[in-house]
């Protein structure tokens, strides 16, 4: 009997102890704060978007003259020392036109088929901005959709950025902990909010812009990165 009185009060110890540790640390005070970092990079990367639309009476002629075309701007860009590497299809797409008389009710009817194709072209020479955008306007291309300039190692930068943000965030809690007189105690919490903008910057670009006169400036791209972090304070 005694053996049994004296494990039930060991037992009855040890939850009273691990309540009273829990109950500590539930009442220890904490700081919650945000770490920001950011940085501006310079683009090393360059993503020109282009295409050909055509129109014709019925589906293959129109994608006939999409595909000549096509070939012709593939030839031109290559001739610039681009390789087919560098070149990729984005987008391609074939859609009826349809028309419909305004003098009657009737259905439309289809009066044609338009074709789209659009590639990618990268370059990491930025003197070929210009050079993509003139030879391919030469060679029939009659949309630029844009250009979009980005940083190649991203996951490299992103490392950076989620690094300084979280000392950013330590050095505000150890502030706050100061100033109140104690210490900083351990991080219980920390949750990364993303990033504030893509690796990229996309520049709309229009068919007063396809020469190869046109001046493009690649300038910086501006990211950043935030975390929350909860630590403790110790008095």
């Amino acid at each position: 009997m005694k053996r049994l009185i004296a494990s039930l009060f060991a037992i009855t110890l040890l939850f009273t102890t691990a309540a009273q540790a829990a109950a500590e640390q539930a009442e220890q005070p904490s700081v919650t704060v945000t770490g920001h970092a950011e940085m501006a990079v310079v683009p090393d990367t360059a993503y020109i978007s282009l295409g050909i639309i055509t129109t014709a009476p019925d589906v293959a002629k129109a994608k006939t003259e999409n595909d000549t075309a096509m070939n012709r701007i593939y030839t031109a860009v290559e001739s610039l020392g681009i390789n087919k590497d560098q070149v990729q299809t984005s987008g391609f797409s074939v859609q009826p036109q349809y028309k419909q008389d305004p003098k009657n009710d009737e259905p439309a009817v289809i009066a044609g088929y338009r074709v789209q194709n659009t590639i990618t072209v990268r370059v990491t020479d930025f003197t070929q901005i210009s050079q993509v955008i003139d030879v391919a306007s030469q060679a029939g291309a009659n949309q630029i959709n844009g250009l979009r300039f980005a940083v190649n190692d991203e996951n490299s930068l992103k490392d950076q950025l989620l690094a300084k943000a979280i000392l950013d965030g330590k050095h505000k809690a150890s502030l706050i902990a100061e100033t109140l007189g104690g210490s900083l105690g351990r991080a219980t919490s920390v949750n990364l909010n993303g990033y504030s903008s893509p690796l990229s910057e996309n520049v709309r670009m229009y068919k007063a812009d396809m020469s190869s006169s046109t001046p493009i400036s690649a300038g910086t791209l501006s990211l950043s990165a935030d975390v929350n972090m909860v630590f403790q304070l110790n008095n």
